[in-house]
C-alpha cells in the first residue's frame, strides 16, 4: 500500500481525490490537509463522505504520506511546494508546474512564477499521450480540464498531420469555478446562462498548444473559445477542423481507431459525445464526422474526474505499475 495525502483537501477536486483514494485498493489516505478548513470534520466539507472518521489537518501533517496530491488552487501550489516534503512523489492537479515557458506562464496567470525551476521536475500527466514519460516520472502535473478535452479531440488528426486549422468550442459546468461562491458562479445567475469569456487569453490555450507540439513534433495553428455552461459537472468540447486532404467520416474514424482503440478510458461513439454519459467517470467519450473536407469531432469529459481528480489517480497509477483503472470507477449514471 502506497501511503497518500491530500494536501487542499476542502475544494471540488480535493473532495473527490479523497473519495477516490479512500477506495484505492494499492493507497492508504493518511492525511488530508486545509488551510481554513484545519480541525474541521472531513464529513463537515464533503457530506458524501459521511462515516469517514477523519479529521482535516495543517500542511505539516503530511510527513507520514509517500506521495503527496495537490489540489491547491492555480497560484498557490508553488509557494507551498517548499513547505512540503521534498523526498515525497507529488500528483499536481493545479496548473502551476505544466507550463514550460515562465513568459508564458506569466503571460496567461498574470503573476511571475514563484519557482519556475521545479517545473521541469514534473511530467505532463495526460496518459493517452505521454504515458511512458509518467512511468518514468518522480513528480506528475495532472492535465486541465479544457485541456484535456481538447487534447484528446484534436490529438489523432495533428499527429497525421492531417490539422489544417481548427476552432475548438469548449462549454463547461459550474464546479469548473471551485466551491468558493463567485458572481457568475452563484446559482441564479448560472442556471440559465450561457456564455462565451476569456477570448484569446484562456490559461488552458498555451497548455494545449504545447501538450499537442510535445507529443506529435507539429504546431498547430487553433483558434480554442471557452464558455459558461448552465449545468454543474463537464466538459464538453467541439472542434471543427479543416482537413489538409480530402477524408470521409470512414477515414477519419479509422484514424482515431488507430489512436485511440486501445486506451481504456477513451470511448468512440456514434452520433455525439455528452457529458451526461461520462458523469461521475474517468471517460472521455469521443466522436467524429467529416464531409471530406472538414472534420468535426466531440469530445466530453468530467472536469472534476478526468479533466482533475481521477486522471490525476490514473497518472498515479500508471507511474507506479498499478492497474491503470485502480480505484476508478467503472460506469457512469443513469439517470
Amino acid at each position: 500500500m502506497v501511503k497518500a495525502a491530500v494536501v487542499g483537501g476542502s475544494g471540488y477536486v480535493g473532495g473527490e481525490l479523497v473519495r477516490l483514494l479512500l477506495g484505492h485498493p494499492h493507497a492508504e489516505l493518511v492525511a488530508v490537509t486545509g488551510n481554513e478548513a484545519a480541525g474541521r470534520q472531513l464529513a463537515d466539507l464533503h457530506p458524501n463522505l459521511r462515516g469517514v472518521d477523519m479529521t482535516i489537518g495543517e500542511l505539516g501533517d503530511v510527513r507520514d504520506a509517500e506521495v503527496l496530491f495537490l489540489a491547491l488552487p492555480n497560484g498557490e501550489t508553488m509557494n507551498a511546494i517548499e513547505r512540503l516534503p521534498q523526498d515525497r512523489a507529488i500528483v499536481d492537479t493545479s496548473a502551476d508546474f505544466r507550463l514550460r515557458d515562465a513568459a508564458e506562464w506569466q503571460a496567461f496567470y498574470k503573476k511571475p512564477h514563484a519557482c519556475f525551476e521545479r517545473v521541469s521536475d514534473f511530467a505532463y500527466g495526460l496518459p493517452e499521450l505521454f504515458r511512458n514519460r509518467i512511468k518514468e516520472a518522480r513528480n506528475v502535473a495532472a492535465p486541465g480540464c479544457f485541456a484535456t478535452a481538447t487534447i484528446l479531440a484534436l490529438y489523432p488528426l495533428v499527429a497525421e498531420g492531417l490539422c489544417e486549422m481548427a476552432v475548438v468550442n469548449a462549454v463547461t459546468g459550474s464546479s469548473g469555478s471551485g466551491a468558493k461562491a463567485k458572481e457568475k458562479t452563484h446559482h441564479p445567475f448560472r442556471v440559465d446562462s450561457f456564455f462565451a469569456y476569456e477570448t484569446f487569453t484562456h490559461r488552458h490555450q498555451p497548455e494545449i498548444r504545447q501538450a499537442l507540439r510535445d507529443a506529435t513534433g507539429r504546431e498547430i495553428d487553433f483558434v480554442f473559445q471557452p464558455h459558461s455552461g448552465p449545468f454543474v459537472r463537464g466538459i464538453f468540447a467541439t472542434a471543427v477542423v479543416r482537413l489538409a486532404r480530402h477524408l470521409s467520416k470512414a477515414d477519419v474514424q479509422a484514424v482515431y481507431r488507430s489512436y485511440y482503440g486501445a486506451e481504456r478510458f477513451v470511448r468512440l461513439v456514434e452520433g455525439s459525445a455528452n457529458v451526461k454519459w461520462v458523469e461521475g467517470t474517468n471517460f472521455c467519450d469521443v466522436s467524429v464526422d467529416s464531409d471530406g473536407r472538414t472534420a468535426v469531432v466531440t469530445t466530453a469529459v468530467d472536469n472534476l474526474l478526468k479533466g482533475a481528480a481521477s486522471q490525476a489517480v490514473q497518472a498515479f497509477n500508471v507511474r507506479n505499475g498499478f492497474d491503470e483503472g485502480a480505484g476508478l470507477p467503472a460506469f457512469g449514471m443513469n439517470p
